[in-house]
This record gives structure tokens, C-alpha cells and sequence, in this order.
């Protein structure tokens, strides 16, 4: 028979958990952080001390090893630090094996306890006893108290007690506190479960609508704990996703009214800050039928054809109850398989390139490729002097390309570097460019067009170019080509900023260290008088590289000269001077 000895050991810890987490488990081990372990039978149990307290189990099924952790990482199903702290735990110190059913009396261990000896000890007690001591553990328990009311009123009679589900379940979810901090979400969280727990139990009984009912009530309660409790973990959030989905079983489960339960998905729906029962439509349309679908959609109706239609001017303009309005009603849309109406629901706010954008989407997926060029196309030439043009650009790019259409796509990222004359656009001109076979001509164009540029620079609000009309970006341009004469002729003719300065001198030092000492010198003093520690350890780093260069000049005294003119110009600057000390420059 396999036993938890022949599967537990350091390798199948570390296979389980991968180097990382098992690292971080032998750390957790040594650190003391494991408490309250315990086995029974081939099951072993304990509490690891983290960020909170978490919960580890360990099993044999099917002769394999199963686990479960509390943390969020076991909830995703993975085998984290914690199982490998439990499992090292109980290697360091393993009990000898008996089975569940057949386990003589045994020696607690020192430090652990013994749940074999417990059950023993339970097993010869008379019924009472062990009512008695339920009992008294519940009246100070609030939790364990809770936990039996919830077993009773679900299970404990011929009929269920709702009103005590539903007391159960207001006391979970209205905090004692005016606030729930971080690290209390833990304990919060875990009492809501526990109710839900019992309301599941209730759907399988048979009573799907009374926890419709208790579902509702709970996401009410639920949207206004989000306003005093701490959900940075995302556990609060877990639970109103667990609520919806009993929600949405116990409709599938039980029998409610279509066009009731319309009339309610979409107060919930609407009234929540939180997007709870987002989208409902496409989660509820099974239970709903034709007849909640036509009531549901009647009232989006109702709403969304009050709102006038947007365009271009209005792209400012943001009405949070339009937005949730129209969302609900593409949903309907959508469910409908109507590409017409989408597109009509979706054009009636053409307020925001993205808008013109989510129609040509539509086209191209139905595979009408002109089509939704057309409506690219169209979003273009409304939002031509607007800057928030990219995911048109992109698409446009796309759509040319699939359908051979490459010098059109050229020419869209050309109205992007025009606009916006930048490095990256001249990236993207010749990558488009090259797939069109043309770059010899685009380059010529665009060196062209930044050279116009530096002579008149534009006043367009809408073109990002930089406000002097020096070389600096033709000068960018040429170094990414690797055109470093060319590069420095410009700077020399048309300027330069100066961190272009310095890279052509990091360049020039290899070839040309004579150009080198007339851009180094002034971009030092440049820094030293900015007055804060960062420039000066990047003044005391061209130093460094310009006592190399002067040096293989052979002017090297020179250079001492130029480093004593700063140190005497500069004396109270104390942390620039101790930077020269440090480096030996004087």
C-alpha cells in the first residue's frame, strides 16, 4: 500500500513546486513558520504563518499527492511555498504510518499534535459529552456558532430556515467596523463563503428562488461593504464573482418570472458602481427567454433612445449613464447576431476615433474588408488634425496590407511622421516603406521634409517637433542609420541638442579625438552648474573620458589645467570636490 512516506519527500516537493517556490518554502521552515501540524490517517494538516495565516492539506488519492492552500496562489491550483513548508515539516519529523480505520493508541510527538489520539479519545465519549462540548466551543465562537445555525437551518429539518440563512447572511456581509482593514479582509471574506456555502446546499435542495432571492439581497449589502473594506488582495472581489455565478445556477436551477428577473438584471445591472452583473444579457439569455430578452431590451430601449447622436465635436464629451446604456445595448446587439444593428448602435456615438475603429473591426470579421476600410477611412479624415489617430493608423496599416495595398499603408504612416516627426515614425516609414519596395524615395522625401523643418518650423499644436530649429532630430536620424559623418556635418552646420553632442564625441573620440575637448568642456560646466549630486557624477564621468582623450593627445597638462580651473571655480561645491578626489583628479 503507498503511503504518504513513499510520495513525500524533497524531490517531489521541489518537482511540485518548481526551484522558486520550494526555495521560498525551506526559507518558510526555517523561519518557524509552521504551526499546528497534524495528521490523520494519510492526511496531513497545518497553518503556515505569511502574509496571513494560510491553511495547508496534504493527501494521498489515488496513490498520488494532493494538496489544497488557502493563499491565492493555491486557490489557482498551484503548488505553492506554503505545501512545501508543510511537506518538509512533517519529512523533518514523520510519524510512523497506521491507517484511518485501524489506529492504536499513539504517542504524541513532541511538538505536533496527534488528531489519531483525539479521535480516540472522542470515539470512547457518550453523545452528550460531545454535544455538550460543540456547544460550548459555539457560544465563543462567533464563527463556529455561525457555521452550525447555517448547517441547522439548511439541513437540520424537514424544511429549510431562510430567515436564518438571510440573518446569517446579513451578519457575514455588514462589517462590525467602520473599516475593514488588509489584514482583516482574510477573516471577512472566509464568513461570506461560509454562508454561501449553505445557500449551494440550498439550490441542491430545491430551493433555487428563494436563493435568487438572498443572491440580490447579498450583492446590495455587497456594493455598499466595497465602501469600508480594504480589497487590495481582490478577495471581496472574488466573492461578489462567486455570488453572481450562485446567482445565475440558482436561475437555471429554479423557476423565476422572465420578465421579473429582466426587470431586475438590469436595476443590478445599472445601479452598480462596482460593473457587477456586467454584461448580463449574454449570461442570462437561456433563463430569460424571448420574453425576458424583449423586456430587458425594451428598457435599454427606453433610456438609450434619449441620447442624442455624437460626433467628432462632442469628443470631449463623456456621460457615464450613456455609456453604461449603450454598452447594454451593443450586448443586446451582439446576442442578436445583427451586424446592421451593432453597427447602428455603435455609430450613434461616433464621438472618439476608437468608435470608427470598433465598426471596421465588425466588417473585417464578417469579412467585408472594403467595408471596414471604408469606415477606417472615414474615421481618418474626421480626425485628421486630431492626435488620437493611432489605433486607426494601425488598423488602416492592416487592412492595406491585406489587400496588397502596401504604398497606401506607406502613405498613412507618412501623414504620422509628418505630423509627428519623431525617430519612431521614421522607423515605421521605412519598415512600411520597404514592404512597398519603395524606401529609396521615402527616405529622400522625409530627409527632405526635415530639412524644411529646421528652416520653418511649424506652429501646428498637433506636430510634436522640438521648438528650435536646430538639427537635432536629422542628426537622431542619421546616427540610427549609421551615417556618423553625415551625422556630425549636420550638428555642425545646423546644431544639435546636447546629448547628441555628446554621443557624436563618444563617437568622434575613436576617429576624431582632436573634435572631442570643444563638446566635453562646455557640457561639463553645463552640469556642474546644475547643482545636484546626479550632474556632477556625470560631469566627473566625462572628465574621465576626457583625460583619456586629451592624454592620447598628449595634452595631458592641458587637461590638469582645465580640471584645477573647476576645482578653483567650483571650491564650494564640497560633493562635486569629493568626487574629484575619489577619482584622483586632483
Amino acid at each position: 500500500m503507498t503511503t504518504l512516506s513513499d510520495r513525500l519527500d524533497e524531490g517531489s516537493l521541489r518537482d511540485l513546486a518548481g526551484d522558486r517556490s520550494f526555495q521560498r518554502g525551506v526559507n518558510y521552515l526555517e523561519e518557524g513558520r509552521v504551526h499546528a501540524l497534524a495528521q490523520y490517517g494519510d492526511r496531513i494538516t497545518a497553518k503556515v504563518y505569511g502574509t496571513h495565516t494560510y491553511k495547508v492539506d496534504l493527501w494521498l488519492e489515488a496513490d498520488d499527492l494532493e494538496y489544497t492552500c488557502t493563499c491565492p496562489l493555491g486557490d489557482e491550483g498551484l503548488f505553492c511555498k506554503h505545501c512545501v513548508a508543510v511537506g518538509l515539516a512533517w519529512i523533518a519529523e514523520p510519524p510512523p504510518y497506521y491507517p484511518a480505520s485501524d489506529v492504536p493508541a499513539l504517542a504524541h510527538r513532541q511538538g505536533y499534535a496527534d488528531m489519531q489520539a483525539v479521535h480516540d479519545y472522542l470515539a470512547r465519549q457518550a453523545p452528550e459529552t460531545l454535544v455538550q462540548m460543540i456547544l460550548d466551543r459555539a457560544m465563543n465562537d462567533d464563527r463556529w456558532r455561525q457555521q452550525l445555525l447555517l448547517l441547522v437551518a439548511a439541513k437540520g429539518g424537514q424544511k429549510p430556515d431562510i430567515d436564518q440563512v438571510r440573518r446569517s447572511l446579513i451578519d457575514a456581509l455588514v462589517p462590525d467596523d467602520d473599516y475593514i482593514e488588509y489584514d482583516e479582509v482574510d477573516g471577512y471574506v472566509e464568513d461570506i463563503e461560509t454562508v454561501l456555502a449553505s445557500m449551494t446546499d440550498l439550490v441542491k435542495a430545491g430551493y433555487a428562488d428563494e436563493v435568487i432571492d438572498l443572491c440580490e439581497l447579498a450583492v446590495s449589502l455587497l456594493e455598499e461593504a466595497f465602501e469600508c473594506v480594504d480589497d487590495s488582495s481582490g478577495y471581496v472581489s472574488r466573492v461578489a464573482e462567486s455570488i453572481q455565478d450562485l446567482h445565475h445556477q440558482a436561475c437555471l436551477a429554479g423557476q423565476p418570472d422572465p420578465t421579473d428577473l429582466a426587470k431586475r438584471l438590469f436595476e443590478l445591472e445599472t445601479r452598480s458602481d462596482y460593473g457587477l452583473f456586467y454584461n448580463a444579457i449574454a449570461t442570462y439569455a437561456e433563463v430569460l427567454g424571448e420574453a425576458g430578452l424583449a423586456t430587458y431590451e425594451a428598457l435599454v430601449d427606453k433610456e438609450w433612445r434619449q441620447f442624442p447622436n455624437l460626433d467628432h465635436e462632442d469628443i470631449n464629451h463623456y456621460d457615464s449613464r450613456r455609456s453604461q446604456i449603450s454598452q447594454m445595448k451593443e450586448a443586446i446587439a451582439r446576442h442578436r447576431g445583427n451586424l446592421e444593428e451593432l453597427v447602428n448602435v455603435i455609430g450613434k456615438d461616433l464621438s472618439q476615433p476608437g468608435r470608427y475603429v470598433a465598426i471596421a473591426e465588425l466588417y473585417w470579421e464578417a469579412g467585408q474588408l472594403e467595408t471596414a476600410i471604408e469606415w477606417a477611412e472615414q474615421g481618418m479624415a474626421v480626425f485628421a488634425q486630431s492626435y488620437r489617430t493611432d489605433q486607426l493608423t494601425t488598423f488602416l496599416i492592416h487592412a492595406y496590407e491585406q489587400g496588397d495595398r502596401f504604398e497606401d499603408a506607406v502613405t498613412i504612416v507618412w501623414q504620422d511622421f509628418s505630423r509627428s516627426p519623431t525617430l519612431s515614425n521614421y522607423q515605421r516609414l521605412k519598415v512600411q516603406a520597404e514592404k512597398a519596395q519603395s524606401w529609396p524615395q521615402w527616405r529622400d522625401r522625409a530627409l527632405a521634409h526635415l530639412l524644411h523643418l529646421m528652416e520653418h518650423p511649424p506652429a501646428n499644436a498637433y506636430t510634436h517637433y522640438p521648438p528650435h530649429n536646430d538639427g537635432s532630430l536629422l542628426v537622431e536620424v542619421l546616427l540610427w542609420e549609421g551615417e556618423s559623418e553625415s551625422a556630425w556635418e549636420t550638428a555642425q552646420t545646423q546644431g544639435c541638442n546636447q546629448k547628441l553632442w555628446l554621443r557624436l564625441a563618444d563617437q568622434r573620440a575613436k576617429t576624431h579625438p582632436a573634435d572631442v575637448p570643444a563638446i566635453y568642456q562646455p557640457a561639463i560646466d553645463s552640469l556642474i552648474n546644475q547643482m545636484n549630486n546626479d550632474a556632477y557624477a556625470q560631469a566627473v564621468d566625462l572628465l574621465l573620458k576626457l583625460k583619456a582623450v586629451m592624454t592620447q593627445l598628449d595634452q595631458a597638462a592641458e587637461f590638469q589645467t582645465f580640471v584645477t580651473s573647476l576645482s578653483h571655480t567650483h571650491k564650494r561645491k564640497r560633493n562635486f570636490t569629493k568626487l574629484l578626489n575619489h577619482q584622483g583628479l586632483i
